[in-house]
């Protein structure tokens, strides 16, 4: 097959018709051969439309004395073109009209001589950018789903916000818990850098930010607050006391357990350049988080049911047993104080179980005032042991002086013992409890047996 030799008009005609913007120049070069400008010898209407010019007025002109966007990438294509004689495809964003272009740049005519073929590849790019966005975010979200099923619940959250924070490039991301209202547990990560004075729980609770954030997300799931500005329009003591100077924007997202917000993930100061979909990100993994959290929650509620008195609210025998368990043969002091209810049996008898179980529950509240809750224990019906570790003899003496200072409201029988160690703390339950029953004969012995 012979070679077909097309003359210049068939190839102004060629290019004249394409659906495409497309222009031909020859290049302008110094003494040196370095392009400094492009002379136009053609140009479509298609060109012409896209830099606003008409085609006779871009005819004879060079590109930087027509064309206002001085593009140092088309110098570069042109001497690939005209003087290299290359073809080249090249893709960039145009500034100055907001467009993706793929640029053809191929020789033409003779050396000197090249077409610039220009198709608008902005709707194409912006789908591959989606796609992209999409498929980032996707990833984004499994990652923080997978570290959240890790196991730990806290450590789960912490990776998780750690995975969120640095892919938002933000200062910080938190969850904190609304606990009937009140700000409850927080965990959170920090860039170590930036991630430092930013609002605390203090200020959180200084300023009711839960009620802020009811306010500010009208019924939404998630909302992104682009400039704290906006909140000093409607709040200039937030902003001035808690957000001037600290947060530029945040990320809110509620955590909810059906119709009941349990928390909120909060991300201070992500970067206005990220390449994941901001909301579906922190919104999918707000539900997610959700998730665990109302897990934790019923856990943390069966445990606490497991391990506490329904009546009294105090730690039961379970609890005593696996504290006693854990600290036998430990090499730390400890006071052990047993408590049984004098005349409880008459009470219930005469007034009915509902006031015995007001006089249980008041014996627990004056044991607990005085030796703290977390070391009370309801054993039996009525009886309470309390079991202090790590305390000196002389301060666990006092307290015990003190119950049974109460106990003349109350009637109890007391009986206690002090330790150094928990060599074997098995025997000072006994020793406390022979204690408690010795005080409890004394008692019947001057009272009423049939008041038991």
């Amino acid at each position: 097959m012979s070679n077909i030799d097309y003359s210049d008009g068939d190839i102004l005609r060629m290019l004249k018709d394409l659906p495409d913007a497309c222009c031909v120049f020859q290049v302008v070069t110094d003494p040196f051969g370095t392009v400094r400008d492009m002379l136009f010898l053609f140009a479509n209407e298609k060109y012409a439309s896209l830099v606003g010019k008409p085609s006779a007025e871009l005819i004879g002109a060079t590109y930087y004395s027509t064309v206002s966007n001085r593009d140092e990438d088309w110098i570069r294509l042109s001497y690939q073109a005209a003087i290299m004689r290359q073809s080249v495809i090249n893709r960039t964003y145009n500034t100055q009209f907001n467009k993706w272009f793929e640029f053809w740049a191929v020789p033409v005519f003779k050396k000197g001589f090249c077409a610039f073929i220009i198709h608008d590849v902005t709707a194409e790019k912006r789908k591959e950018d989606t796609k992209e966005i999409t498929t980032k975010s996707n990833n984004v979200i499994i990652e923080c789903a997978k570290a959240l099923s890790a196991g730990d619940f806290k450590k789960g959250i912490k990776a998780a916000l750690k995975i969120l924070g640095t892919t938002l490039k933000a200062d910080r991301a938190m969850i904190i818990e609304n606990k009937k209202g009140e700000i409850g547990e927080i965990l959170e990560w920090s860039d170590r850098v930036n991630g430092t004075g930013l609002p605390s729980r203090k200020e959180f609770e200084q300023y009711d930010i839960f009620t802020m954030w009811n306010k500010q997300m009208y019924g939404e799931n998630i909302i992104i607050i682009e400039d704290t500005l906006l909140v000093n329009v409607k709040n200039e003591q937030v902003y001035a006391g808690m957000l001037s100077g600290k947060v530029s924007n945040y990320v809110l997202a509620k955590l909810t357990d059906k119709n009941t917000i349990i928390g909120y993930l909060l991300v201070d100061n992500i970067s206005r350049e990220t390449d994941v979909n901001i909301k579906e990100v922190v919104e999918s993994v707000a539900i997610f988080i959700s998730e665990e959290v109302r897990n934790y929650i019923l856990q943390s509620e069966m445990l606490y049911m497991s391990e506490h008195d329904i009546l009294t609210d105090a730690r039961n025998r379970k609890a005593f047993n696996s504290k006693i368990g854990m600290l036998e043969g430990m090499d730390i002091s400890v006071g052990i104080c047993f408590v049984d209810i004098n005349g409880l049996k008459s009470v219930n008898d005469e007034m009915g179980h509902e006031a015995g179980d007001n006089v249980i529950k008041e014996a627990s509240e004056a044991i607990a005032s005085i030796f703290k809750k977390k070391y009370c224990y309801r054993i039996g019906g009525d009886e309470f042991v309390v079991v202090m570790p790590q305390v000196s003899e002389e301060t666990f003496a006092k307290h015990v002086e003190r119950l049974r200072k109460k106990s003349k409201k109350i009637s109890m029988a007391i009986g206690s013992v002090w330790s150094e160690t928990c060599l074997d703390v098995e025997e000072l339950v006994n020793i406390a409890d022979k204690n408690m029953y010795a005080d409890k004969t004394e008692f019947y012995s001057k009272n009423d047996r049939r008041k038991e």
